[in-house]
């Protein structure tokens, strides 16, 4: 991989190992409304704005007010259903600490809301690591589409191309390559062999690996 001049994470299943919590609150919320989704669907569509999930839930679309009423509901549920258990991944601090070393900016961008921003990065100390925070309310396409790597970029002001982009889905993955971006694939949330089909630049078990070169 070339010399990346900024970082940019993921957030759910990057920087915390939580997509496991997002799974039983997605099937919790979705048995509530008739339509249980099935854990490989949720992990398929990770990445994508809640929406989504709730549209495919309830068959049909939905006015943009009904929407951001339930996904509120189920974000409330996953937050509950995480906060016993929220930790930064091994090796993750000493990444960050050695990207601010070197002078290297880094930002989130998530489709989650920015509740849940809040909650992880005031909960885990995170908040003073990142310059610029890009939620679900800051952009219109979800991932495979790059729109949220190419506003982090944007504001970071920096080229999407010398951006090095942090991911743990196939959909995340694909949204960073079509911004010209190479990726890092962290194996949290899916395994090494489909991780792999979406060809990114490199994959870890953990931040450990990056800091041992």
């Amino acid at each position: 991989m070339k010399q990346a001049r900024a970082y940019i994470f993921d957030m759910d299943g990057t920087l915390v190992d939580n997509c496991g919590y997002h799974v039983v609150s997605w099937r919790q919320f979705s048995r509530k409304y008739g339509n249980e989704l099935t854990e490989k669907q949720i992990l398929d569509w990770m990445g994508a704005q809640g929406g989504y999930y709730v549209e495919q839930i309830f068959r049909r679309k939905l006015p943009p007010d009904e929407i951001a009423r339930l996904c509120r509901e189920k974000e409330a549920l996953y937050r509950e259903v995480y906060a016993p258990h929220a930790v930064l991944p091994d090796g993750l601090r000493a990444w960050l600490d050695r990207a601010h070393a070197a002078g290297i900016p880094c930002a989130v961008a998530t489709g989650g809301p920015k509740e849940n921003v809040d909650f992880i990065l005031d909960a885990l100390d995170l908040r003073r690591d990142f310059d610029q925070v890009v939620d679900a309310t800051m952009y219109t396409h979800s991932k495979p589409h790059p729109e949220c790597f190419l506003t982090a970029a944007a504001r970071l002001g920096v080229d999407p191309a010398d951006c090095l982009v942090f991911e743990d889905a196939v959909n995340g993955i694909q949204a960073a390559h079509a911004a010209g971006m190479e990726v890092v694939a962290v194996t949290f949330t899916n395994p090494r062999e489909k991780l792999e089909t979406a060809a990114p630049e490199r994959i870890v078990d953990s931040y450990c690996e990056l800091l041992e070169g």
